[in-house]
């Protein structure tokens, strides 16, 4: 009976660590959607779009990984959205990619390269392969 009651109680607490779950020692709040696009060549692109919701989801699960990590193990498509997040360190610039990509600016103006596995449902494709950096 305890064992339910507590977690019960855990779930609420549970869930919203996995809505707003942090990038390597920052929570990423207000998470912000500021323009989509497409690079050259890019004429498929107009319907990707992500919600605040699944920008957060997304840089949640990604995973920092060097340029030819990135180009092996993802497709780096020219179809993007970008916004900002805030942490308790400051702001961070974001550009997700629909391949499962990203560029992550950190508050002190550093770049990471990012790639989520297991991203594809937020990123309106289906599920390939798992992808491994």
């Amino acid at each position: 009976m305890q064992r339910t009651l507590l977690l019960a109680a855990a779930l609420p607490l549970i869930l919203a660590g996995c809505a707003s779950a942090p990038l390597a020692g920052a929570a990423l709040d207000e998470v912000r959607i500021e323009s989509r696009g497409a690079d050259p060549g890019g004429d498929a692109c107009s319907d990707f779009g992500l919600t605040a919701a699944q920008a957060r989801y997304f840089l949640a699960r990604s995973m920092v990984v060097t340029a030819a990590q990135q180009r092996a193990g993802w497709d780096v498509l020219p179809c993007y959205v970008r916004g900002t997040a805030r942490s308790a360190s400051g702001l961070w610039r974001w550009e997700i990619r629909a391949g499962g990509t990203a560029t992550l600016e950190t508050p002190a103006g550093d770049m990471e390269l990012r790639a989520c596995t297991g991203c594809e449902t937020v990123l309106g494709r289906p599920s390939g392969k798992a992808r491994q950096p």
